[in-house]
């Protein structure tokens, strides 16, 4: 696949200056363009006339324009200048007035007498529709895509220079894509070609062959991930582990503040057992190696499975070894550093952090301690599998929020130990996975299951509302800050702009976005408070630093994108509001109430959506009434395959949990059963997996 490295520049049309605009998509290569999937498809092919458009739902209408292009400019609500472009096109059974924000070419580039296609959402009845922001592409004497690719882009990129880029790029690749997998084996699992898949998810010409393209992307992705953990655990089993001694808990217990859960103690032993080598306690072994033990800890939000790791590390360092534990984010490894460092260092570990953030000198001295022995447990970030993070003797490989790493860095982390010797294994999750489906998605690693809550812990009282709620809802939560409390505020966007300018809309009403939605908060409603934003676009060292400030109280009300499921612990919050709920699956809604109820003051989480305003008895009504009745994740999703099916377990916005783009883990468990049956014969095999052939 040597074409598939060529540099970006390589093709028609990219200068310099576009190369670097595709630089911040993550695309430095033909291989990059052609593996940046779309995140969906409009279906613009069943074209309707004016006349059958169904008001406030989208439609694809073809048109001509009758009137020519008017351009205002004007100020909005929060004070932002922006241009209104406006005119009217028609065809034989009625007209569509069209509204355009800051797209000042369509005055160049819409010229009347053309036909257009235009795809959106209509808004009236015939004779008096109107369209907001549509897409618009010419229809004269012009083949039009059925099924229009919708990619991630940036300010600069639009789409048809990323559809003209990639239709280059599969040119010139066309004879040097791989297939990894033989024709028997495509016949076998009904599958199309690796090249033909990439050619239907970027011009699918039909229905079958986008259904088609997806099923085989998302096939390799899973196959992929169901070789990787095969063949990462036959590698681990192959070599040996530290034996760790089966401890006497009681000191370790007797120095925390509260009393553990059964689920959380049953956790516990199982991991002692798994690296002691024996079955119980009482059982004994001189040996100084054993098989590394293997384990996924999985367990709702709030359940105390942070604790059970420390205890597991704590079990290490009293045989004499040392442990690790590696989280997403610096600010989380932060707050688990404080907490097992108050807790540990009174049993007399020594705890130490090193995170992308650690200056020269301190990271100098921590790897020198590591390698020396004296540091008994690490945390901290990614940086913990640097090539220069060396240990004297580790015994255990913590990985909390697994989800959030891929097969290849726990590998990495896993592999510290030297001449085959690997840590034992601890990986925590707290996504609710039905056990069978988990037992598929994690064949190698043994599971635990936490699945009741400590006592004492709040109940996060849940309501979902309607927009008209919004004046109640801002009054509320500045009645809990004047009593000293906090809030988040989390919306389904970063910025309220895509990257061609326009606002987003969806159905009749725009999506919020952290940023513009935290600046009308601090001029309008929650004015006088101290309000800030934060999302996934900016940099690590400014997420940490804004968080750090909400955990230190100096900001009343955070308003934020999904950056925060993942985050640090912050007792004073109780206030968890959701804007556009129905943009979320409800296992993520159930993760974001989790951010609260985590000190003695009641919580509160409120559901706002749109969809609320129009039917309590719609089926999102009907699903968020689980979230309102109940706070166990476990629960909570079990209810919702039951509700909504396999199909759209977890909601789309949730595949990405288990770092898949095209695969449904969740809903396609044929697919899942398939990929392992394939992954279990090649891995008997031993054929070797060549990543780069399908894209991973």
């Amino acid at each position: 696949m040597k074409t598939t490295q060529y540099p970006i520049t390589r093709l028609f049309g990219v200068s310099t200056a576009r190369e670097k605009l595709f630089s911040k998509l993550g695309i430095k290569t033909l291989f990059d363009l052609l593996y940046h999937f779309p995140a969906d498809h409009e279906n613009r092919g069943n074209t309707v006339c004016v006349d059958d458009a169904q008001n406030g739902e989208y439609a694809s209408l073809i048109l001509e324009i009758i009137t020519p292009v008017t351009n205002t400019r004007i100020k909005s609500k929060g004070g932002r200048a922006m241009t209104v472009q406006k005119f009217t096109a028609a065809d034989e059974t009625g007209s569509v007035k069209v509204t355009c924000f800051n797209r000042e070419f369509l005055g160049q580039s819409v010229k009347v007498g053309n036909k257009y296609r235009f795809y959106g959402i209509i808004n009236g009845i015939a004779g008096l529709c109107s369209m907001t922001s549509p897409a618009i592409e010419a229809a004269d004497g012009k083949v039009l895509l059925p099924y229009v690719p919708r990619y991630p882009l940036t300010a600069g990129l639009t789409s048809n220079i990323l559809s003209s880029c990639i239709k280059q790029a599969l040119e010139i690749c066309k004879n040097d894509i791989d297939d990894y997998l033989t024709d028997a084996e495509r016949e076998e699992f009904d599958l199309c070609t690796h090249y033909e898949a990439l050619c239907g998810i970027h011009f699918p010409e039909n229905e079958e062959i986008l259904r088609q393209a997806k099923r085989r992307l998302a096939f390799d992705e899973m196959y992929a991930f169901q070789l990787n953990s095969i063949l990462l655990g036959e590698n681990v089993k192959s070599g040996k582990a530290y034996r760790v001694d089966y401890p006497e808990m009681r000191e370790f217990l007797s120095h925390l503040p509260f009393e553990m859960t059964r689920a959380q103690k049953k956790a516990l032993h199982d991991i002692l057992w798994d690296m002691s080598g024996v079955t119980k306690p009482e059982d004994n072994t001189s040996d100084e190696f054993v098989s590394p033990a293997r384990r996924l800890v999985q367990g709702d939000v709030g359940s105390g499975k942070t604790v059970v790791a420390l205890a597991a590390m704590y079990a290490a360092a009293k045989s004499g070894y040392q442990s690790a534990l590696m989280v997403p984010t610096g600010i989380l490894a932060r707050q688990h550093y404080e907490d097992a460092g108050r807790l540990l260092s009174k049993m007399g570990l020594h705890v130490a952090l090193l995170t992308g953030g650690t200056k020269a000198a301190e990271k100098k001295q921590i790897l020198a301690e590591l390698k020396s022995g004296e540091i008994d447990c690490l945390i901290g970030t990614h940086a913990l599998i640097e090539d220069n993070v060396e240990f004297k003797n580790i015994a255990l490989a913590v990985t909390d929020e697994q989800h959030r790493f891929g097969v290849g860095q726990r590998k990495t982390l896993e592999e510290k130990g030297e001449n085959r010797i690997f840590p034992h294994t601890l990986v925590m999750s707290a996504t609710p996975i039905p056990r069978t489906l988990a037992m598929i998605l994690y064949c190698d690693l043994d599971i635990s299951i936490i699945d009741e809550l400590p006592k004492g812990r709040q109940k996060i009282d849940t309501y979902a509302v309607g927009e008209d709620y919004h004046t109640r809802v801002y009054k509320f939560i500045r009645e809990r800050v004047e009593e000293g409390r906090q809030a988040y505020i989390v919306c389904p966007l970063a910025e309220e702009k895509n990257a061609e300018g326009e606002y987003i809309q969806t159905a009749n009403y725009e999506l919020k976005s952290a940023k513009s939605f935290c600046e009308k908060l601090k001029n309008e409603e929650l004015k006088g408070l101290n309000v800030e934003y934060v999302h996934g676009r900016m940099k690590q060292t400014e997420k940490d630093e804004i968080m750090s400030r909400f955990a230190d109280g100096e900001i009343d009300v955070l308003v934020s994108t999904t950056v925060i499921e993942v985050g640090v612990n912050v007792p004073n919050s109780v206030v968890m509001l959701i804007e556009n709920a129905e943009r979320f699956g409800l296992s993520q809604l159930h993760q974001l109430r989790g951010r609260v109820g985590r000190g003695s003051h009641k919580s509160y989480c409120i559901l706002v959506s749109p969809l609320m305003n129009k039917s309590k008895d719609s089926d999102f009504a009907k699903r968020v009434k689980i979230l309102c009745d109940s706070g166990d994740g476990f629960e909570i999703a079990k209810k919702d395959l039951e509700l909504r099916g396999p199909g759209e377990f977890f909601g789309k916005r949730q595949h990405g949990a288990l770092c898949f783009r095209m695969a449904d883990a969740m809903g396609d468990v044929k697919l899942l059963e398939q990929t392992k049956t394939l992954a279990t014969r090649h891995a008997k095999e031993k054929r070797e997996l060549e990543i780069e052939k399908i894209g991973l």
